[in-house]
Protein backbone atom coordinates (compact mmCIF):
# COMPACT_ATOMS: atom_id res chain seq x y z
CA UNK A 1 0.00 0.00 0.00
CA UNK A 2 0.79 3.82 -0.52
CA UNK A 3 -1.35 6.41 0.93
CA UNK A 4 1.56 9.12 0.83
CA UNK A 5 0.01 10.78 -2.26
CA UNK A 6 -3.16 11.14 0.04
CA UNK A 7 -4.11 14.52 1.15
CA UNK A 8 -6.00 13.49 4.15
CA UNK A 9 -7.59 16.28 6.64
CA UNK A 10 -10.07 14.75 8.99
CA UNK A 11 -11.55 17.31 11.70
CA UNK A 12 -14.49 18.37 13.24
CA UNK A 13 -17.06 16.01 11.73
CA UNK A 14 -19.76 16.97 14.68
CA UNK A 15 -23.36 15.45 13.15
CA UNK A 16 -21.51 12.45 11.81
CA UNK A 17 -23.75 12.79 8.76
CA UNK A 18 -20.34 11.79 6.35
CA UNK A 19 -18.11 9.10 6.63
CA UNK A 20 -15.41 9.00 4.17
CA UNK A 21 -12.06 7.18 3.81
CA UNK A 22 -9.29 6.49 1.01
CA UNK A 23 -6.87 4.23 -0.33
CA UNK A 24 -4.19 4.04 -3.08
CA UNK A 25 -2.02 1.33 -4.35
CA UNK A 26 0.91 1.77 -6.72
CA UNK A 27 0.19 -1.86 -8.93
CA UNK A 28 3.14 -2.79 -10.95
CA UNK A 29 3.87 0.71 -11.86
CA UNK A 30 7.33 2.12 -10.91
CA UNK A 31 6.05 5.60 -10.03
CA UNK A 32 2.85 6.93 -8.58
CA UNK A 33 1.26 9.44 -10.46
CA UNK A 34 -2.41 9.43 -8.55
CA UNK A 35 -2.72 11.87 -6.27
CA UNK A 36 -5.82 12.72 -4.17
CA UNK A 37 -7.67 14.53 -1.48
CA UNK A 38 -9.94 14.63 0.83
CA UNK A 39 -11.52 17.58 3.68
CA UNK A 40 -13.95 16.45 6.27
CA UNK A 41 -15.12 18.80 8.20
CA UNK A 42 -18.73 20.12 10.24
CA UNK A 43 -20.69 17.63 7.82
CA UNK A 44 -19.46 18.88 4.66
CA UNK A 45 -16.41 17.16 2.62
CA UNK A 46 -14.22 17.76 -0.55
CA UNK A 47 -12.80 14.55 -1.89
CA UNK A 48 -10.87 15.06 -5.21
CA UNK A 49 -8.97 12.57 -7.42
CA UNK A 50 -6.24 13.31 -9.85
CA UNK A 51 -4.30 10.73 -12.19
CA UNK A 52 -1.59 11.49 -14.05
CA UNK A 53 -1.17 10.70 -17.62
CA UNK A 54 1.95 8.75 -17.80
CA UNK A 55 2.69 8.94 -21.30
CA UNK A 56 3.29 12.92 -20.59
CA UNK A 57 6.90 13.69 -18.87
CA UNK A 58 5.63 15.60 -15.00
CA UNK A 59 2.59 13.60 -14.92
CA UNK A 60 3.02 12.85 -10.84
CA UNK A 61 4.10 16.80 -10.66
CA UNK A 62 1.21 17.51 -12.68
CA UNK A 63 -1.46 15.57 -10.62
CA UNK A 64 -0.02 16.59 -6.86
CA UNK A 65 -0.01 19.92 -7.91
CA UNK A 66 -3.89 20.04 -9.17
CA UNK A 67 -4.98 18.29 -5.84
CA UNK A 68 -2.36 20.75 -3.36
CA UNK A 69 -4.07 23.93 -5.25
CA UNK A 70 -7.79 22.59 -4.98
CA UNK A 71 -7.28 21.31 -1.54
CA UNK A 72 -5.44 24.53 -0.22
CA UNK A 73 -7.91 26.90 -2.18
CA UNK A 74 -10.82 24.77 -0.17
CA UNK A 75 -9.34 25.34 3.23
CA UNK A 76 -8.62 29.18 2.72
CA UNK A 77 -11.90 30.02 1.12
CA UNK A 78 -14.35 27.77 3.32
CA UNK A 79 -16.72 28.02 0.55
CA UNK A 80 -20.48 27.29 1.99
CA UNK A 81 -22.60 28.01 -1.26
CA UNK A 82 -21.85 28.62 -4.86
CA UNK A 83 -20.20 24.67 -4.79
CA UNK A 84 -20.61 24.54 -9.12
CA UNK A 85 -19.15 27.31 -9.65
CA UNK A 86 -16.18 27.22 -7.25
CA UNK A 87 -15.43 23.48 -8.54
CA UNK A 88 -15.74 25.16 -12.24
CA UNK A 89 -13.10 27.85 -11.17
CA UNK A 90 -11.00 25.54 -9.72
CA UNK A 91 -10.87 23.40 -12.64
CA UNK A 92 -9.57 26.15 -15.26
CA UNK A 93 -6.94 27.18 -12.30
CA UNK A 94 -5.46 23.59 -12.04
CA UNK A 95 -5.64 23.66 -15.64
CA UNK A 96 -3.49 27.05 -16.01
CA UNK A 97 -1.32 26.05 -13.18
CA UNK A 98 -0.24 22.76 -14.54
CA UNK A 99 0.38 23.38 -17.99
CA UNK A 100 2.98 26.25 -16.82
CA UNK A 101 4.75 23.77 -15.07
CA UNK A 102 8.57 23.50 -15.73
CA UNK A 103 11.63 21.26 -14.77
CA UNK A 104 15.15 22.84 -13.10
CA UNK A 105 15.75 24.14 -16.72
CA UNK A 106 12.53 25.83 -16.95
CA UNK A 107 11.42 23.99 -19.75
CA UNK A 108 7.65 23.18 -19.94
CA UNK A 109 7.35 19.47 -18.25
CA UNK A 110 4.04 19.18 -20.79
CA UNK A 111 2.19 17.16 -17.74
CA UNK A 112 -1.40 16.61 -17.44
CA UNK A 113 -3.80 14.64 -15.04
CA UNK A 114 -7.66 13.82 -14.83
CA UNK A 115 -9.48 14.98 -12.52
CA UNK A 116 -12.68 13.56 -10.58
CA UNK A 117 -13.98 16.47 -7.58
CA UNK A 118 -17.22 16.61 -5.36
CA UNK A 119 -18.47 18.74 -2.80
CA UNK A 120 -20.73 17.29 -0.11
CA UNK A 121 -22.68 19.40 2.07
CA UNK A 122 -26.16 19.79 3.82
CA UNK A 123 -27.29 16.61 1.81
CA UNK A 124 -26.29 17.80 -1.67
CA UNK A 125 -23.59 16.86 -3.81
CA UNK A 126 -21.82 18.92 -6.27
CA UNK A 127 -19.51 17.03 -8.40
CA UNK A 128 -17.30 18.15 -11.37
CA UNK A 129 -14.79 15.86 -13.94
CA UNK A 130 -12.43 16.63 -16.50
CA UNK A 131 -10.71 13.72 -18.30
CA UNK A 132 -11.38 9.51 -17.27
CA UNK A 133 -11.45 9.38 -13.36
CA UNK A 134 -15.14 8.79 -12.83
CA UNK A 135 -17.89 9.46 -9.68
CA UNK A 136 -20.20 6.49 -9.26
CA UNK A 137 -22.91 7.02 -6.42
CA UNK A 138 -24.64 4.48 -4.80
CA UNK A 139 -28.09 3.90 -3.51
CA UNK A 140 -29.65 0.81 -2.42
CA UNK A 141 -28.98 -1.96 -4.31
CA UNK A 142 -28.37 0.45 -7.60
CA UNK A 143 -24.77 2.01 -8.75
CA UNK A 144 -24.78 4.50 -11.00
CA UNK A 145 -21.86 6.44 -13.16
CA UNK A 146 -22.64 10.18 -12.98
CA UNK A 147 -19.60 10.94 -14.76
CA UNK A 148 -18.70 10.43 -18.76
CA UNK A 149 -15.11 9.91 -20.03
CA UNK A 150 -13.08 12.48 -21.72
CA UNK A 151 -11.60 10.07 -24.60
CA UNK A 152 -11.25 9.14 -28.30
CA UNK A 153 -14.00 6.57 -27.41
CA UNK A 154 -16.64 9.39 -26.77
CA UNK A 155 -15.11 11.65 -29.57
CA UNK A 156 -16.41 8.32 -32.06
CA UNK A 157 -19.36 7.84 -30.51
CA UNK A 158 -20.80 11.73 -30.85
CA UNK A 159 -19.05 11.99 -34.45
CA UNK A 160 -21.19 9.17 -35.46
CA UNK A 161 -24.17 10.72 -33.42
CA UNK A 162 -23.85 13.70 -35.89
CA UNK A 163 -23.30 11.68 -39.28
CA UNK A 164 -19.77 13.13 -39.36
CA UNK A 165 -18.48 9.28 -39.50
CA UNK A 166 -19.16 6.42 -41.10
CA UNK A 167 -20.74 3.08 -39.34
CA UNK A 168 -17.75 1.28 -40.84
CA UNK A 169 -15.01 3.91 -40.08
CA UNK A 170 -16.60 3.90 -35.87
CA UNK A 171 -16.26 0.35 -35.65
CA UNK A 172 -12.58 0.30 -37.45
CA UNK A 173 -11.63 2.50 -35.34
CA UNK A 174 -12.96 0.48 -32.23
CA UNK A 175 -10.37 -2.43 -33.31
CA UNK A 176 -7.22 0.41 -32.46
CA UNK A 177 -5.63 0.95 -29.40
CA UNK A 178 -6.50 4.85 -29.14
CA UNK A 179 -9.89 4.54 -27.62
CA UNK A 180 -8.75 5.10 -24.68
CA UNK A 181 -6.74 8.08 -25.49
CA UNK A 182 -7.72 11.18 -23.54
CA UNK A 183 -8.77 14.43 -25.40
CA UNK A 184 -9.49 16.28 -22.62
CA UNK A 185 -7.44 16.92 -19.51
CA UNK A 186 -6.25 19.65 -16.95
CA UNK A 187 -3.06 20.57 -18.26
CA UNK A 188 -3.69 20.95 -22.01
CA UNK A 189 -3.79 25.12 -21.31
CA UNK A 190 -7.13 25.30 -22.35
CA UNK A 191 -10.02 23.03 -20.87
CA UNK A 192 -12.20 21.80 -23.69
CA UNK A 193 -15.37 20.97 -21.64
CA UNK A 194 -16.12 19.65 -18.06
CA UNK A 195 -18.45 17.46 -16.08
CA UNK A 196 -20.95 18.61 -13.75
CA UNK A 197 -24.30 18.49 -12.09
CA UNK A 198 -26.76 21.34 -13.11
CA UNK A 199 -28.40 20.68 -9.77
CA UNK A 200 -27.39 19.03 -6.36
CA UNK A 201 -28.55 15.61 -5.97
CA UNK A 202 -30.16 15.36 -2.78
CA UNK A 203 -29.12 12.36 -1.01
CA UNK A 204 -30.91 10.03 0.97
CA UNK A 205 -29.64 8.33 4.51
CA UNK A 206 -26.97 5.61 3.22
CA UNK A 207 -25.87 7.04 -0.17
CA UNK A 208 -22.52 6.27 -0.86
CA UNK A 209 -19.96 8.68 -3.47
CA UNK A 210 -17.56 6.50 -5.01
CA UNK A 211 -14.37 8.31 -6.70
CA UNK A 212 -11.73 6.69 -8.44
CA UNK A 213 -9.08 6.30 -11.26
CA UNK A 214 -8.73 4.46 -14.11
CA UNK A 215 -6.77 1.61 -12.64
CA UNK A 216 -10.18 0.06 -10.76
CA UNK A 217 -13.02 0.29 -13.42
CA UNK A 218 -10.12 -1.60 -16.17
CA UNK A 219 -9.53 -3.87 -13.82
CA UNK A 220 -13.08 -4.63 -12.10
CA UNK A 221 -16.34 -4.48 -12.99
CA UNK A 222 -18.74 -2.23 -12.33
CA UNK A 223 -20.93 -5.42 -10.77
CA UNK A 224 -17.73 -6.60 -8.59
CA UNK A 225 -17.25 -2.84 -7.49
CA UNK A 226 -20.59 -2.34 -6.29
CA UNK A 227 -20.42 -5.56 -4.76
CA UNK A 228 -17.40 -4.90 -2.87
CA UNK A 229 -18.75 -1.56 -1.25
CA UNK A 230 -22.05 -3.15 -0.13
CA UNK A 231 -20.68 -5.71 1.21
CA UNK A 232 -18.08 -3.73 3.34
CA UNK A 233 -20.75 -1.05 3.87
CA UNK A 234 -20.65 -0.79 7.41
CA UNK A 235 -16.75 0.71 7.09
CA UNK A 236 -16.02 2.59 4.15
CA UNK A 237 -12.56 2.39 5.48
CA UNK A 238 -12.62 -1.49 4.93
CA UNK A 239 -14.34 -1.20 1.57
CA UNK A 240 -11.90 0.93 -0.20
CA UNK A 241 -8.59 -1.26 1.15
CA UNK A 242 -10.48 -4.32 0.15
CA UNK A 243 -11.51 -2.92 -3.25
CA UNK A 244 -7.50 -2.20 -4.13
CA UNK A 245 -6.90 -5.81 -2.56
CA UNK A 246 -9.23 -7.63 -5.16
CA UNK A 247 -7.88 -4.91 -7.79
CA UNK A 248 -4.00 -6.60 -6.94
CA UNK A 249 -5.78 -9.99 -6.60
CA UNK A 250 -7.29 -10.30 -9.98
CA UNK A 251 -3.77 -8.97 -11.68
CA UNK A 252 -2.35 -11.66 -14.36
CA UNK A 253 0.28 -9.09 -15.69
CA UNK A 254 0.76 -5.10 -15.57
CA UNK A 255 -1.43 -3.16 -13.06
CA UNK A 256 -1.82 0.92 -13.11
CA UNK A 257 -1.50 2.86 -10.29
CA UNK A 258 -5.32 2.54 -8.28
CA UNK A 259 -6.88 5.55 -5.82
CA UNK A 260 -10.31 4.89 -4.54
CA UNK A 261 -12.30 6.96 -2.57
CA UNK A 262 -15.62 6.46 -0.62
CA UNK A 263 -18.10 8.75 0.98
CA UNK A 264 -20.75 7.49 2.49
CA UNK A 265 -24.36 9.88 4.09
CA UNK A 266 -25.99 9.37 7.31
CA UNK A 267 -29.22 11.94 6.93
CA UNK A 268 -29.38 13.51 10.34
CA UNK A 269 -33.13 12.54 10.30
CA UNK A 270 -35.83 11.19 8.29
CA UNK A 271 -34.53 9.73 4.84
CA UNK A 272 -35.58 12.19 2.06
CA UNK A 273 -38.05 10.85 -0.72
CA UNK A 274 -36.92 8.35 -3.13
CA UNK A 275 -34.91 10.23 -6.10
CA UNK A 276 -34.25 8.58 -9.00
CA UNK A 277 -29.92 9.01 -9.68
CA UNK A 278 -29.81 10.05 -13.36
CA UNK A 279 -26.68 10.06 -15.44
CA UNK A 280 -25.50 14.06 -16.56
CA UNK A 281 -24.26 14.28 -19.84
Amino acid sequence: MNRKNIISIQTKNSGRQIAAAADSILGSRKEQQDFAGLVVENNQALAVVCDGMGGLEGGALASSRAVELLVSDYQEQRPEAGFTEFLSKEAIKMDQCVAMQTNQEGTLLRGGCTMAAVIVSDGLLYWLSVGDSRIYVLRGDSMVLVTRDHNYLRELEEALGRGEITKDYYESELLTKRTDALTNYIGMGGIRRMERNANPLELMDGDMILLCSDGLYKRLEEDQIKAMIVDNQISVQVAVRRLNRMVMDLTVKGQDNTTVILIQYHAPSEPLQYQKIQEEG
